[in-house]
């Protein structure tokens, strides 16, 4: 395998990474070879593992964790058996192992003080690890002490123990300097996550640096399947009875340890002790021994004002070993014991007084709320989508479609679109489950009577006043479409709109009665004219018109006196459909339009012939725009239902046949067609 590189995971493994990581997981295939199976057994867990490129023997690698997805034996077998790859694993919840790693550079290195080493494996033979794997675990010569085990035990209490004992010959677990690995995890509330074990890179890694090493400290040339039954040699020969004793001691001991009890407060004191008199022993130290010291002279000395405590901290960090050499805080060590004087004397109170804090994880009388960081910005986002719906509620701005609801409060709330889709949020805004409550004016009109009084009933099956009201606005609104739908059906086209009122009525009495009558009747033909108010056929609304569009129409008539020629399909070209003899012929075997018979239209004689008589004018954008607009107006309100343009103008049908579309405009323009629409809406 390249360097850089690690196996991507499949769409499948991809699709079930999602619940296989809340569940437990099955048991993948083992390698073919046995060393495999072995190594696979020993190191189970595959979750979060780490990974890094074989680095130069003088770099450090750059280990990154893989978290989205589980390494499987038999990819581990293979990234362990590539010279280009580093590959480590977290210790699962049940080991067989531990490993205390020694820094090169740490005090309890053998090239530093040779004495640490043989006091360390002293102490594991007391408690039952009689015999252990000592390994370089890398280039940079620090040092893997494998502690094996014939069996699983909690990988928790193991460290534990390890720890508990460690410590009580004097050497303290620090990272970078001496660490144990399964590592005493840190404690997590219920409800509020886990945390898991720290990584360590797997053992007899090819050209990693890694090599056993005999008593002297000199590398063995092993194999891994001579490691391996090394290992097995080794867990055979620990006394488990000895270090199951040892690891229920060391459980005892910790509870005794975390919980309120006497004999903590000396082991407290003992460790400042050991503290103030190891000192400064690096970088990066000083805040650590300045709050020792200040917890000595708050708790045990009983100090009870910031200056006391500073003084003493200044004081007992002067005289500490090795602070001139390693602390970097000489020049502002008296401002650095001050603020942590006035730490000390919020977070601690003298031994035997009352407690100026609460020191449990929660009350006794209270369950632990199950509340954290993620919970909070969750409930957060839910009430900021809450408040904008209610805004976008009270102002009559909330979209009805979804996309265009979801734009308007993502603006307002400032949520992700991903937030807002959540299971727990879609029903505080989506249409399909959101129920909008009603608004301030919808509310008003209910008196508080109707809001408090309970449902009526009555046996005689009366209705409630709100339901009355609505089924009156129901029926009134029925009512009204009703009539103004008869109205346009009973009267023509041409009396929908009449705009030339004074005209209509003139022509209504007739033009001869209003010569024989002359000026002695100028009163009863004034009385005939309020008494005639309505348009009755299409030559009155043509006399209604103004002069220059009857002389329009007098030209069109006398143009259509004379034969037309109209170059139509010829006969092998044109289907009939023998269903529509009275109601039009269809053209063409794809087309669903149904032309109006030549003989509907009178006033256009036409005469067929083959001859071509060149192209007829077509109508310009601007004219197919202009009768678009007015077109689809005109068939909303109902005066005409259809169009063709014909001898190079548009022709429309109307109730009495066809005429053309520059007398129709005449009357009913764009404005009065959309003023009939207004009205009607209304």
């Amino acid at each position: 395998m390249r360097a850089g590189a690690y196996p991507q995971p499949s769409d499948e493994r991809r699709r079930s990474r999602r619940h296989q990581k809340t569940s437990r997981r099955t048991q993948d295939p083992l390698p073919k070879s046995a060393t495999g199976r072995k190594l696979a057994e020993l190191f189970p867990n595959g979750w979060d593992w780490i990974y890094a490129s074989a680095p130069h023997p003088d770099e450090s690698p750059q280990w990154e964790t893989i978290g989205q997805f589980p390494l499987t034996p038999i990819e581990l077998e293979q990234l362990h058996q590539d010279p280009e790859s580093l590959v480590g694993i977290r210790p699962n919840a049940q080991s067989r192992w531990l490993v205390i790693d020694i820094d090169h550079h740490s005090l309890y290195h053998p090239s530093h003080n040779p004495q640490w080493l043989p006091r360390i494996q002293e102490m594991l033979e007391d408690i039952g690890i009689c015999r252990t794997l000592l390994c370089q675990s890398s280039f940079s010569g620090g040092l893997h002490l494998y502690l094996p085990l014939p069996q699983p035990v909690s990988s928790y209490w193991l460290s534990i123990c390890i720890k508990l004992n460690l410590e009580a010959i004097g050497i303290k677990l620090i990272g970078g300097d001496c660490e144990i690995y399964p590592n005493p995890k840190r404690y997590v509330p219920k409800g509020q996550g886990y945390s898991k074990y720290a990584a360590i890179r797997l053992p007899m890694q090819p050209e990693s640096g890694f090599y056993p090493l005999d008593a002297d400290l000199n590398p063995l040339p092993w194999t891994l399947d001579q490691w391996l039954a090394a290992f097995e040699q080794a867990a055979s020969h620990q006394d488990i009875e000895t270090f199951t004793r040892a690891l229920t001691d060391s459980q005892e001991t910790y509870k005794l340890r975390r919980h309120h009890h006497p004999k903590t407060l000396n082991s407290w004191q003992q460790r400042n002790d050991q503290e103030k008199a190891q000192g400064w022993t690096g970088a990066g130290q000083t805040n650590a021994k300045l709050k020792v010291f200040a917890c000595e002279a708050r708790v045990f000395m009983g100090m009870d004002s910031v200056e006391q405590i500073a003084n003493y901290v200044e004081e007992t960090a002067r005289n500490s070993p090795g602070f001139y050499q390693h602390s970097r805080h000489v020049h502002e060590l008296p401002r650095r014991c001050k603020d942590i004087a006035y730490w000390a004397m919020r977070y601690y109170w003298p031994n035997g007084t009352t407690p100026l804090r609460e020191t449990k994880y929660h009350s006794r009388e209270t369950a632990p709320a199950d509340f954290n960081y993620h919970q909070a910005k969750r409930n957060a986002a839910s009430h900021r989508i809450k408040e904008a719906v209610t805004q976008l509620v009270e102002e009559e701005r909330l979209p009805k479609k979804v996309c265009d609801r979801a734009k308007a409060i993502i603006e307002l709330s400032h949520v992700s679109q991903q937030t807002l889709y959540k299971a727990h949020n879609k029903s505080l805004w989506h249409p399909k489950e959101y129920q909008a409550p009603p608004t301030s004016k919808q509310s008003q009109t209910q008196s508080e009577r109707d809001i408090t009084q309970q449902p009526s009933k009555n046996r005689k099956g009366g209705v409630s006043q709100p339901l009355k009201l609505l089924l009156h606005i129901v029926i009134s609104q029925l009512l009204i479409q009703v009539g103004f739908v008869y109205a346009l059906l009973k009267i023509s086209a041409a009396t929908a709109l009449a705009l030339k009122g004074q005209r209509a009525g003139q022509a209504a009495l007739g033009l001869q009665n209003l010569e024989e009558g002359g000026e002695s009747e100028g009163g009863s033909i004034a009385h005939q004219r309020a008494e005639v108010a309505h348009i009755e056929n299409w030559q009155q609304l043509q006399l209604s018109l103004p002069e220059r569009f009857r002389r329009k129409i007098e030209q069109v008539k006398s143009n259509l006196r004379s034969p037309k020629v109209v170059q139509l399909p010829l006969p092998q070209q044109l289907e009939t459909d023998p269903t529509a003899d009275n109601e039009g012929s269809r053209i063409g075997e794809g087309c669903d339009r149904r032309i109006k018979p030549l003989l509907m239209q009178p006033e256009m004689p036409v005469v067929l012939t083959e001859a071509d008589v060149g192209p007829l004018r077509s109508p310009s954008e601007k004219e197919e725009r202009e009768f678009s607009v007015w077109f689809d107006l005109a068939v909303q309100v109902g005066i005409v239902f259809d169009s063709e343009w014909q001898e190079g103008e548009y022709w429309v049908e109307a109730f009495d046949g066809w005429h053309p579309f520059a007398e129709i405009v005449a009357t009913f323009s764009v404005s009065a067609l959309n003023r009939i629409l207004e009205n009607k809406l209304i």
